[in-house]
């Protein structure tokens, strides 16, 4: 198994016992990064593609069940962002600025006609992105409640499939906690969100710094092909 291999199983098996439990945030923060709105909609992705497996398969032993279930979980988290980074580490797949410019536009432009709070986090953030950096996004459901999250969600995975379509790597997160962008606001205290719609004022008022779009697509422009 080469270099590279070896550290996409190592990141998928790390998101499959920690990080799409959630249990890694309660244990290094003390509260869950992905909301309650995030892991319903995962859960729903996983056991839907699962039970199509099982009808298809419809394993006879333990160990196909097992089997089912790391393929339906792959599958889930190839989806949610992951998969096209893959790609890059294995084949060196380079992403499109143009591309990346046209959906992060898109984004802001139905986050700002349905009222949402978006922003972008993570290497874009702190002015750290290389060429394989993808594309880090949370939705913020600044009132916390739950129906409004799984609304915010559907949004969530519209634009998965137009990342997917497009050959980028995004990871775009419904946030219910708005504790959580306190938290790391404090701990990662370089990081200027690019704000694309913050209606309230929440995101500015929690972060008191943001990097500005206009730099941001230029960085794109820049950095990818």
């Amino acid at each position: 198994m080469t270099k590279n291999a070896r550290s996409v199983l190592k990141e998928f098996l790390i998101d499959f016992i920690f990080q799409d439990t959630s249990l890694m945030d309660y244990v290094f923060l003390g509260i869950p990064l992905y909301s309650r709105s995030e892991l319903i909609t995962r859960y729903f992705i996983f056991i839907l593609l699962f039970l199509i497996l099982w009808s298809i398969f419809i394993p006879k032993s333990l160990l196909y069940v097992v089997i089912l279930v790391f393929v339906s979980h792959f599958i889930n988290w190839f989806f949610n962002g992951h998969g096209y980074q893959i790609f890059f580490e294995v084949i060196d797949m380079e992403y499109s600025a143009d591309k990346a410019v046209k959906y992060v536009l898109k984004l802001r432009e139905e986050s700002m006609r349905r009222g949402l709070h978006v922003m972008i986090y993570g290497s874009w953030a702190r002015g750290k992105a290389s060429r394989k950096s993808d594309l880090d996004i949370f939705i913020v459901n600044v009132h916390g409640d739950i129906f409004s999250g799984l609304k915010m969600c559907f949004t969530s995975l519209k634009y998965r499939f137009i990342a997917l379509f497009n050959l980028l790597s995004v990871d775009i997160y419904v946030i219910d906690r708005v504790e959580y962008l306190i938290w790391r606001s404090k701990r990662v205290p370089e990081e200027r969100p690019i704000i694309l719609n913050d209606p309230t004022g929440t995101i500015r008022r929690i972060y008191g710094r943001e990097r500005g779009l206009k730099e941001f697509i230029e960085d794109i422009q820049k950095t990818y092909k």
